[in-house]
């Protein structure tokens, strides 16, 4: 079944990038110019609550590449039971295999896009100061937990059909609420609240190591302690539900 998937995300990527002249870059020269142009203007804004605004872009753009890709794969996993329905009517393959499929395709757009930060990084600090072990090991729980949550909200909206929408809806909301676009402490007495976001860990698990700074104990624990409750969670609606897919779709 990995096998499967992975073959699949890469026939996606292919046909995606057939004749095209830049292929997979036409997304990452997007990718930067918003990272540009909400950089400059969301950098001018909060400009007096910014000890250095040089590091600002760096901080912007590898959030929001870790965002996109974690955004990306929860929108395309809630709506593709109705993109492979014929498939997945017809086929007895587990509902694993699609989410795999999108989760892996993303994983080599995250690749590309990773680029993106670290040139960012050096164009604004002059310096690339990754941590290579740490951002390995960041993007193995990122890429966890973005799985368990993808197929979770992939087997929701087979149960319910109206999800998808509320899903996105939600995904919207929810950038707002974790520091990307702000830095924790523009909440000032209230910076607190973002150790209560979930979001905010995941992204924190990418972003820290290629900012060349560390990861708190607190977020790896926390991340760590979430992708193995998800996917036991996970693992537990499968054998629950695998007899009743079929109906819902």
């Amino acid at each position: 079944m990995t096998r499967f998937a992975a073959y699949a995300a890469f026939a996606d990527v292919d046909a995606s990038i057939r004749r095209t002249l830049l292929g997979p870059l036409w997304s990452t020269m997007g990718l930067a110019l918003v990272i540009l142009c909400l950089g400059l203007f969301f950098g001018t804004v909060l400009k007096q609550q910014l000890p250095d605004f040089e590091i600002y872009i760096p901080f912007l753009a590898a959030g929001l590449i870790a965002w996109t890709f974690l955004a990306q794969c929860l929108h395309q996993s809630a709506s593709l039971v109705w993109s492979f329905l014929n498939t997945l009517r017809h086929n007895r393959i587990p509902l694993l295999v699609p989410v795999l499929r999108v989760i892996l395709r993303n994983v080599l757009v995250l690749a590309l896009n990773i680029v993106t930060a670290l040139i960012a990084a050096w164009i604004y600090s002059g310096s690339v100061a990754v941590q290579a072990w740490p951002l390995a090991l960041g993007l193995i729980l990122f890429v966890a937990n973005t799985f368990w949550i993808s197929y979770l909200a992939a087997l929701a909206s087979a149960r319910f059909r109206d999800l998808p929408q509320l899903i996105a809806w939600a995904i919207h909301l929810a950038f707002f609420l974790t520091p990307i676009l702000w830095v924790e402490y523009n909440l000032g007495r209230f910076e607190y609240l973002v150790s209560f976001n979930p979001f905010a860990w995941l992204i924190a698990l990418v972003r820290q190591p290629l900012l060349g700074q560390p990861v708190t104990v607190d977020v790896w624990l926390a991340a760590t302690a979430l992708a193995a409750v998800g996917s036991a969670v996970c693992l537990w609606l499968t054998h629950r539900t695998a007899k009743r897919l079929p109906y819902w779709i």
